[in-house]
């Protein structure tokens, strides 16, 4: 619960500082911006009671990341003030009845703030089909090999199992040597889309390692917790992490969901309300002992230099939900003591389905990879060197696939996916 109002507190702070941005242009965004600034004086309260401090130095990057999503002026973007909007509904639906005090306050002024809410007369219309460039890097020295980085696939979804095949046939077309997915194998956690899943992974070249996500985690038709169940049935190993190894090079990789329902119900983000539907998992990451020992591993000296994979980025996680949707933080510390040992090249995460800086350890990067379904639509390549490596997002071949789902894409998912041309392609070399 702490969390969730740090979260909340966070969202409110900087949607009171766009807010008051987005007033240089249009004046009537001042009276969001003070029903904003309110809202989370009403959230600190809560977090005061606790003894927990505020998270202010999150702030300006949060309000960044809401500016880069929305655009620098309420009408930049279309469904920009909108989409603002509906991360303060979403505050409303999962704090308010919570808080020890202000609640209904808090309810009062979401509703006040969305009577004057403008929407657009219509939907705006997507922009022609263009494939997506990715910048040319050059790896540092001569590529020993090449893996693939494939991101949630969510098989069972609309448009995830065509997509995930086209990805499959891209890589291996690329000459990967090895393949990690990141986890969101399934959309429902159902035993029919582990089977589809193993189907299409098994047509996988190279070999591949996978990990559990939350949405494989329970079973929505069932309502059970089978995650675990189906994942070892279906993958040959309990979802507790594994370090693989090649040429020279440790891959880690760990199972970060959580086997918990979530409390709530599912929350339509477009409608702005919950839904009689359930949620399925804890959306957030944590990592379990025999994880940690893993990482101990990684960490021993004179040990093999290694990447280490999550389905969550590590904090401080800083889109949406802010502090929520990320790793816990005591085990973004170990992490953080892994990467110490000097041991570790990068650390890759789905979960977010973007393109994605979360942080640098030191130097070492943390980054968001974003997935074939949505878009950009496509994968990761790494190239690895003695030095270091190159990442590149790639986007699908499949360019008649691709144009279809793209015309199905609203301005907020592009700007919020795409990332920038530091985001898609880097080189990183060891120091």
């Amino acid at each position: 619960m702490v969390d969730l109002f740090r979260s909340a507190w966070l969202i409110e702070t900087s949607r009171a500082r766009l807010y008051g941005e987005w007033a240089g242009t249009d004046r009537s965004f001042a009276a969001d911006s003070e029903i904003s600034d309110r809202r989370a004086e009403i959230v600190s309260g809560a977090l005061g009671s606790v003894g927990q401090a505020l998270d202010s130095k999150h702030v300006e990057a949060h309000t960044e990341w809401m500016a880069r999503t929305a655009g620098r002026t309420g009408e930049e973007v279309p469904l920009g003030a909108v989409f603002i909007s509906r991360l303060g509904t979403w505050v409303d639906a999962h704090v308010a009845d919570f808080l020890p005090e202000g609640g209904d306050e808090m309810k009062k002024l979401g509703e006040q703030e969305r009577a004057t809410l403008r929407f657009p007369d219509s939907m705006p219309t997507p922009p022609p089909f263009e494939p997506l460039v990715t910048p040319e890097i050059a790896p540092p020295g001569n590529v020993r090999f090449r893996f693939a980085i494939l991101a949630d696939l969510h098989f069972g979804s609309r448009q995830g199992d065509a997509l995930a095949e086209a990805a499959i046939s891209d890589i291996n077309a690329s000459g990967a040597a090895l393949v990690v997915q990141l986890g969101d194998i399934t959309d429902h956690g159902q035993k029919e889309e582990f089977d589809k899943a193993r189907k299409a992974l098994g047509r996988i070249e190279s070999p591949l390692v996978t990990m559990m996500g939350n949405h494989d985690v329970l079973s929505i038709k069932e309502e059970k917790l089978t995650g675990r169940e189906y994942y070892a049935g279906t993958f040959g190993r309990e979802p507790d992490g594994v370090i693989v190894e090649h040429d020279g090079i440790r891959f880690a990789v760990l199972d970060s969901v959580e086997h918990a329902a979530s409390p709530l119900p599912a929350f339509d983000f477009v409608a702005g309300r919950f839904v009689e539907a359930n949620a399925g998992a804890i959306v957030r990451g944590s990592l379990t002992a025999a994880q940690h020992e893993i990482l101990a591993q990684v960490a021993e000296p004179d040990s093999l230099p290694a990447f280490i994979f999550l389905h969550h980025p590590p904090q401080p996680f800083l889109g949406f939900p802010p502090i929520l949707f990320g790793l816990r933080e005591v085990d973004t510390g170990r992490l953080h003591a892994t990467i110490d040992s000097g041991n570790v090249w990068g650390v890759f995460a789905g979960h977010t389905h973007r393109n994605a800086r979360t942080r640098d350890f030191d130097g070492v990067p943390a980054h968001e990879v974003a997935i074939p379904r949505d878009y950009p639509f496509g994968y990761g390549l790494v190239d690895v060197t003695d030095r270091g490596y190159s990442f590149r997002f790639v986007q699908l071949s499949d360019k008649e696939l691709v144009a279809r789902a793209d015309a199905k894409v609203n301005p907020i998912l592009r700007r919020y996916a795409r990332g920038s041309d530091d985001e898609r392609a880097f080189v990183w070399e060891k120091p």
